[in-house]
C-alpha cells in the first residue's frame, strides 16, 4: 500500500488543493502544508486515505485501516489557525490511535527540550498496524555527547525516511554505537501464541507492547544503569510502560508521549525497530516466494487471498497477525478467532 499512496498522493491532492479558493492564500498553504505532513504520517502507521473533500473552511478527508473507520476534519482562519477535528466510533482502536496522533501533531512545538537528561533510554515499536510480517520493539542509549554524530548520521523520525536510507542508517549506528541498542523481534507464529496468551487473560495488544518496551528498556538499563530517564512513543493513553517500569526501577524516570521520535533516542530506536522489520519481513518473502504488502488495507486483503491460493491456510500465521480484521476478509470463515485489529 505504501509505493501506490506514496504515487498517488501529491497528483490527487494538488488537484483537490487547486480547487480550494478561499478568500486568502495563506489557508490554501496552511492546509497543504499540514496534509503534506500528515498523510505520509497516516500511511506509515497502516492508514489508507479512501476520500477527500471540501467543507465549509475546510478540507474533509476519511480514513480506513482495516475495517475500521474515522473522519477528520481540517479548518483554517486567521484567528484560530490550523484546527482538526476527529469523528470514529467510542471503542475503535483506530480512533484512539488518531488521537494520539493528532495530539501529537497538535503538541509539535511543546516538543523541543521536554527533558534535559544526559544520558537516556528511548523506545519505539515497527509493525503493529502492518497485517504481514513482525512485530518489532527496539530501545536505544544515548549520551548528550553522541546527538550531534546521530544528527549528522540522518538520524531522525522514520516515518521521512525511505526504507534503503533506513537501511543504511540502521547500519551505521549498529557499528558505531554498540551494546547501546536492544531489540525483540516478534515474528507472526510467536506474535500470534501471545496474543491468544494476552487474550485468555483479558489482556490486548497495548498490554503486549507495554510489555515489549518494558523488556527491552530493562535490557538496556542492565548494561547503562546510568541512564537518568526512557522516552517511550506513546500508543496507550493509560501510561502503560511507565506503570510497569516504576514497578522494577521505581527511580528512573519515564516519560510516555506521542510522536516521541522527535526525541534522538526515541528516533534511533525507531529506525532500529524498522530495519528489523524489514529484514524479518524479507525473510518471510524468501521462505513463501511472495511478497507481503505493508499496511491492513484493500492490497494486502488481496494479497492474502493470492497467498492462499498458493498456501494453505495453517500456513497463514506464520506470515500474518491472524487477529485483526483483515483475516475475516479473506475467508469469513477461516480461522474462528480472527478477531479485531489491534
Amino acid at each position: 500500500m505504501q509505493d501506490r499512496m506514496a504515487s498517488w498522493w501529491p497528483a490527487a491532492h494538488s488537484t483537490l488543493l487547486a480547487k480550494l479558493s478561499w478568500h486568502t492564500g495563506k489557508m490554501h498553504k496552511e492546509i497543504r502544508n499540514y496534509l503534506s505532513h500528515l498523510a505520509p504520517l497516516l500511511q506509515t502507521h497502516g492508514m489508507e486515505i479512501l476520500l477527500q473533500q471540501e467543507i465549509a473552511w475546510g478540507l474533509q478527508i476519511k480514513v480506513r485501516r482495516g475495517s475500521d473507520r474515522a473522519t477528520i476534519n481540517i479548518y483554517y482562519s486567521d484567528k484560530k489557525g490550523l484546527s482538526r477535528v476527529l469523528s470514529a466510533p467510542q471503542n475503535s482502536g483506530l480512533k484512539q490511535e488518531l488521537e494520539l496522533l493528532l495530539l501529537g501533531e497538535k503538541e509539535e512545538n511543546a516538543y523541543a527540550g521536554f527533558h534535559n537528561w544526559h544520558r537516556w533510554i528511548g523506545s519505539d515499536e515497527c509493525g503493529k498496524g502492518d497485517y504481514f510480517g513482525p512485530l518489532v520493539v527496539s530501545a536505544f542509549f544515548v549520551s548528550k555527547e553522541q546527538v550531534p554524530t546521530l544528527k549528522e548520521m540522518g538520524v531522525q523520525d522514520s516515518k521521512h525516511l525511505n526504507d534503503p536510507r533506513i537501511i543504511n542508517i540502521a547500519k551505521s549506528i549498529y557499528l558505531k554505537f554498540p551494546n547501546q541498542a536492544a531489540c525483540i523481534v516478534l515474528r507472526p507464529r510467536k506474535y500470534n501464541d501471545l496474543i491468544a496468551d494476552f487474550a485468555r487473560q483479558k489482556l490486548n495488544l497495548n498490554d503486549l507492547l507495554a510489555w515489549l518496551h518494558e523488556r527491552v528498556i530493562l535490557e538496556l538499563y542492565s548494561a547503562h544503569n546510568d541512564s537518568e530517564g526512557s522516552v517511550v512513543d506513546q500508543f496507550s493513553r493509560s501510561q502503560k510502560v511507565k506503570n510497569r517500569l516504576k514497578k522494577k526501577l521505581p527511580k528512573l524516570n519515564v516519560i510516555e508521549r506521542p510522536s516521541g521520535e522527535r526525541d534522538i533516542a526515541v528516533a534511533a530506536a525507531s529506525i532500529l525497530a524498522r530495519y528489523q522489520f524489514l529484514e524479518a519481513r524479507a525473510v518471510l518473502e524468501r521462505r513463501h516466494r511472495f511478497s507481503f504488502p505493508k499496511g491492513a488495507g484493500p492490497s494486502v486483503v488481496q494479497a492474502g487471498r493470492e497467498f492462499l491460493k498458493l498456501h494453505p491456510a495453517m500456513l497463514l500465521p506464520d506470515v500474518a497477525k491472524v487477529h485483526f480484521k483483515t483475516t475475516q476478509s479473506l475467508q469469513p470463515d477461516i480461522f474462528n478467532d480472527g478477531k479485531d485489529d489491534q
